[in-house]
């Protein structure tokens, strides 16, 4: 057998051949400069990296790095410098829905809009798992995107359901079984249009249903009763009868009963949650899904301009004395300036003490406010 020989003894090559005529063959060269430079950065920076931040499982826990970073922290972060540009970017509309009454801002197309925008998450969060994404209500709970009230759909109705909470009462009907299937074939039966049985009729009207639902099966608001003439259920199910009989004989948050309904709503207002500008939106939000009751405009009369304090337009010292001595002219013009609001305006002007024109813009406003509804704002001088 004759020996193998490379063809290409100086070229450095390994000897291994791909082709018959040993053209194609395998090189024995070093990696390039720039090659190597990079994979020895790349062991340094994964030596690096581990020191510097959480890596290496230790002991159960992991190892928490150099920099003591945390994803949650991270996100903490980004969270708060979220939270302080919409606060500072939107503190104007804040102040002002904190400032009006829910009826001024559904009647304030852009305070209506930024209450709307601004909730959408909110109602996420907390009312959404009860009431579904769009107040359609889920499976059990009431809808809210529709003028079917249980408490009422008046934006202080809405307003106090959320403050407040509500909880549903019902007691157990006492009648027999068959009774019972009676009197919810013929609630089905009116809500569905129809007239229903005088069998029905007779049990509705004398085993004290029309105590709260009315005798003509409209409910009543005020109780939370339900109306029972539209086919619009509370406790809405596959199979209606069911759900309407489970209702007449074991009732609605009855404690001594494990087969009664539950209808509980939590009292957002005696919870911190969400404050007080939150619930405000959420009244709107609801109000605005379709169903509440349409705010009507109220004209306000003009005000007073004698009584209309004069705003300064800005902290400056020289605006704030501007507005103070306006507001304390018209104290004098109306006989009903204080003696030392004009001592305190004389003293700020000539030590140029902005704290001072403050409270002495103060109490020449505080005296056009009491002289608008007394008609005197105390000791004239």
């Amino acid at each position: 057998m004759s020996e193998h020989k490379n063809p290409y003894p100086g070229e450095n090559n390994t000897g291994h051949f791909w082709d018959d005529d040993q053209d194609v063959r395998e090189l024995n060269n070093r990696p390039p400069r720039w090659y190597m430079v990079a994979m020895y950065i790349s062991a340094i920076s994964v030596v690096v990296y581990a020191l510097y931040f959480p890596a290496i499982p230790w002991f159960g826990d992991n190892t928490k790095g150099m920099a003591n970073w945390s994803s949650i922290d991270e996100l903490n972060e980004s969270v708060a410098e979220l939270e302080k540009y919409r606060q500072e970017k939107f503190a104007d509309k804040e102040k002002a829905i904190s400032e009006s009454s829910l009826e001024e801002i559904v009647l304030n197309d852009d305070l209506r809009e930024y209450a709307v925008k601004t909730t959408k998450v909110l109602f996420g969060e907390n009312c959404a798992a009860c009431h579904g994404a769009g107040g359609q209500g889920n499976d059990g709970f009431p809808v809210l995107a529709d003028d079917d009230w249980l408490f009422g759909g008046t934006l202080s109705a809405i307003s106090a359901s959320i403050i407040n909470g509500r909880q549903g009462n019902m007691p157990k009907m006492p009648m027999t079984a068959d009774e019972a299937n009676t009197l919810a074939d013929y609630i089905l039966a009116v809500g569905s249009g129809a007239a229903g049985s005088d069998a029905g009729k007779a049990l509705y009207m004398t085993k004290g249903c029309i105590g709260c639902h009315s005798p003509t099966m409209a409910g009543n608001q005020a109780l939370g009763a339900v109306n029972l003439s539209d086919g619009i259920y509370r406790f809405k199910a596959d199979d209606q009868k069911a759900s309407v009989l489970r209702t007449i004989t074991h009732g609605i948050n009855q404690a001594h009963d494990p087969q009664s309904q539950s209808a509980v709503m939590p009292a957002f207002g005696a919870s911190n949650v969400i404050d007080t500008v939150q619930i405000k939106k959420l009244a709107v939000y609801v109000h605005q899904l379709g169903g509440g009751v349409k705010v009507k405009a109220v004209t306000k009369a003009s005000a007073d301009p004698r009584y209309t304090p004069v705003v300064a337009k800005s902290d400056s010292f020289a605006d704030v004395i501007a507005a103070a001595e306006a507001n304390y002219k018209k104290n004098l013009d109306q006989g009903m300036a204080w003696r030392d609001t004009g001592k305190m305006i004389k003293k700020a002007k000539k030590d140029k003490d902005v704290v001072l024109a403050e409270k002495a813009n103060t109490q020449a406003v505080n005296a056009l406010r009491q002289a608008s509804v007394a008609g005197t704002a105390g000791p004239t001088f």
